[in-house]
């Protein structure tokens, strides 16, 4: 039977990369007619031999997901997307989950990709961005906005019932985040001696780079490390306060965001250029200079009433403007490839 759509990923688990979560989580709920391609290396000498991996095949619709930290630094995706795109007559299609914010050198190389027969992206600023900054065709773009990689619990704990006061969510590396979060914390628990928790998996690549950054820090901190998405919905699910100080603000494309209004915790985090009128409704803002106090201030104003409407909200939220299931988000990316 011919196989419709492949997708291609550099990263997959037990790998750790967010990317390569969403793909394994998008691939679970996929019918026969999806087939995964699953590559570490992408040393530009094996050109020749992926070109025949995918081709074996024999699929219509090729997908690549992108970026991911399996590819490196490696322009071996990019000439994949060149081959596909104008000398064959399969679809290529990228998803782009970065492109903006990236440096100027891995934004030039991402602009390869533009040359795709269609381009996924996963909020409207990065389409807009750059459908403006490079004048890319719209009519061949989509917006596919990303879910929660871990699964919701059942139940939904009250205010009272939570005892982690404040906590930080994802990967632990820098331009996270993750110092903001420390300096805060520390601060607050040397007045109030709250209960501190760190959730998250850390690379091999940036274990020293933790490790070190902890030690800075002579207050207690509990750390849960590299636990599976049952373990960490039912931490998130007893945590008042998820902080998540991105540098560059949050934003819809922030999976750690989800996953914690997901299972009822209260986000506070930083605005920034990716922060949409709606999510202003679903998380309290804060600055660097005020954190301290405004966490302060919600942990001792918060009630169970106040804390239910937020919840209310968030899920409000959740409902209308997030889709509703890994198999939407599937059957939204067939929907985008029929259009080509």
């Amino acid at each position: 039977m011919r196989t419709n759509y492949l997708m291609i990923t550099g990263s997959y688990p037990p790998n750790i990369c967010g990317v390569g979560d969403y793909t394994q989580c998008f691939m679970s709920n996929t019918s026969n007619s999806w087939k995964l391609y699953y590559s570490n290396s992408w040393k530009l000498s094996e050109i020749f031999r992926k070109i025949k991996d995918i081709s074996d095949y024999q699929c219509n619709n090729i997908i690549m997901q992108y970026p991911t930290q399996g590819y490196k630094w490696s322009i071996l995706p990019q000439l994949l997307c060149i081959y596909y795109s104008l000398f064959t007559k399969k679809n290529f299609i990228v998803v782009l989950h970065e492109f903006s914010q990236r440096s100027r050198k891995a934004k030039l190389a991402t602009c390869l990709f533009f040359i795709a027969n269609r381009i996924i992206f996963t909020n409207e600023y990065e389409r807009q961005y750059a459908i403006k900054k490079f004048r890319i065709n719209p009519l061949k773009t989509d917006v596919i906005k990303i879910i929660s990689n871990i699964e919701n619990v059942s139940k939904i704990k009250s205010w009272d019932s939570r005892n982690i006061d404040i906590a930080y969510f994802g990967h632990l590396r820098p331009l996270k985040g993750l110092e903001d979060f420390l300096d805060t914390a520390s601060h607050i628990y040397k007045l109030h001696k709250i209960n501190i928790t760190i959730i998250g998996q850390v690379l091999p690549e940036f274990k020293t780079y933790f490790e070190n950054l902890i030690q800075q820090y002579d207050v207690p901190i509990n750390l849960k490390l590299n636990l599976s998405s049952t373990e960490v919905s039912q931490e998130l699910n007893n945590t008042k306060i998820t902080f998540l100080p991105f540098p560059d603000g949050l934003s819809e494309r922030r999976g750690s965001f989800l996953a914690a209004i997901s299972n009822g915790s209260l986000v506070v985090s930083y605005k920034g250029i990716f922060t949409t009128p709606e999510l202003f409704n679903i998380f309290i803002q804060t600055e660097r200079n005020t954190a301290i106090k405004d966490i302060i201030k919600i942990l001792e104003q918060t009630d169970a009433k106040s804390f239910e409407i937020f919840q209310h909200n968030c899920f409000q939220y959740l409902k209308y403007y997030i889709p509703q299931s890994w198999k939407e988000v599937v059957s939204l990316y067939e929907k985008s490839i029929n259009k080509i």
